[in-house]
Order: C-alpha cells, then sequence, then structure tokens
C-alpha cells in the first residue's frame, strides 16, 4: 500500500515537474506602481524575449486598458546589479534582450495606471529564451528572401516596362503610316478635284464652241 501512495506521489511530483517547465507564461496580480521580479539565467548570444499584456479590474472584470504602461528593467545579478535594459511599453506588447555576458539577470516589471492608482492590474507574463544566432540566421533568410522576391518584382517592372515602350513603337510606327497614308489620300483626293475641274472646264468650252458654231449655220 505504502509502496503505492510512494509511486502515485512520485507520479505527480513528476508530472508537476514536467507542467512546469513545458508552462513558461504566468500571470500575476499588481497595483500601479508595484514591481515584480523575475530571475533568469542567460548565456552570451542568449535573446530573452518577454510578452506582456495587462488589463484592469474594472468592477469585477478585467478589461484591456490603453492607459496602461510597464515599466521593465533587466539587471546583471553577476555584475553589480548593472541596469542592462530600461524602458517603457505599452498596455501590451513585448520587448527583447540580448545577453551579452553569461549570468543571473533580475527582469522587473511595473505597471502604471495614473486613472487609478488603486485598481488591480493583472499581468500576463511570457518569457521565451531564444539562441540569437538561430534568430540572426533567421532574419538573414528572411532578409534574402525578401532581397529575392524583389529582384523578381523589379525583372518582372524591367518586363512590363520593356512591353510598354514596344507598344509605344509600335503606336508611334502606326500613327506615322496612318499620317503617311492619309496625307497620300488627301494628295490624291486633291488632284483629282483638279484633274475633274479641268476636265469640265474643257468640256464646257468645247460645248459653248460647238453651239456657237451650230448658231452660225
Amino acid at each position: 500500500m505504502l509502496s503505492v501512495i510512494r509511486a502515485r506521489l512520485i507520479y505527480i511530483v513528476f508530472s508537476i515537474l514536467i507542467l512546469s517547465h513545458l508552462v513558461k507564461s504566468t500571470h500575476v496580480y499588481m497595483n500601479s506602481g508595484e514591481t515584480r521580479c523575475f530571475y533568469k539565467r542567460l548565456t552570451t548570444g542568449e535573446l530573452l524575449i518577454g510578452d506582456i499584456d495587462t488589463s484592469v479590474d474594472k468592477d469585477g472584470h478585467f478589461v484591456e486598458d490603453s492607459q496602461v504602461q510597464v515599466h521593465i528593467t533587466i539587471d546583471e545579478t553577476f555584475d553589480n546589479d548593472e541596469r542592462v535594459l530600461n524602458q517603457k511599453n505599452s498596455y501590451s506588447g513585448d520587448f527583447m534582450f540580448a545577453a551579452l555576458e553569461e549570468g543571473e539577470h533580475r527582469i522587473c516589471i511595473e505597471p502604471e495606471y495614473t486613472i487609478n492608482t488603486k485598481a488591480r492590474i493583472r499581468v500576463l507574463i511570457n518569457f521565451e529564451i531564444k539562441n540569437k544566432n538561430i534568430l540572426d540566421s533567421k532574419q538573414r533568410d528572411a532578409a534574402e528572401s525578401l532581397k529575392n522576391r524583389i529582384q523578381q518584382l523589379s525583372q518582372r517592372l524591367h518586363t512590363v516596362r520593356s512591353q510598354q515602350n514596344t507598344i509605344r513603337e509600335n503606336e508611334a510606327t502606326f500613327r506615322d503610316e496612318s499620317e503617311a497614308a492619309n496625307s497620300k489620300i488627301a494628295s490624291w483626293s486633291i488632284i483629282q478635284i483638279l484633274v475633274l475641274i479641268v476636265v469640265c472646264w474643257f468640256q464646257l468650252r468645247y460645248l459653248k464652241n460647238f453651239f456657237v458654231k451650230q448658231k452660225i449655220l
């Protein structure tokens, strides 16, 4: 019986340890101006990413309020508490910090809500530690992909411009040919009109002479 109880206790403790290792996010309840600190051991080159979301207790319901600001500081406890990060975030957002030296870092969070300093604030915090080199590699890959995409778009734009220039040249050639054809048509029309006028003049002259001769006879 004792062995079964021990086995169950070991299983429960082991499960709790696994869950606590997997779950990286936590939430705390704080007042405006109150500070809560967390400790993380970082190695050189590691990147700490913190995601913070806040909500204010209003009549028993926690709702987001853009008037909340979060003051974030990071100190190196191994180096006389030297402050390496000091910034203010909005009520929701993330921050990043790259460790330059290995050791324990103290991350402190202080929400500020000037509208009601006694209001209860729920702060949801999620810490994630990544290797800076891996992140840089991903950023380089993303930048290279973006560069290739830009080159493809530039080539397409160049092709479109070439096609537009070809169309303009064809339109200009067609316009010149049309104008030349219209000019020839106009010239031939004028010549034909002149010929008709001359023919009519000769015919009228002939008819006039013919009637004059007939009258004399």
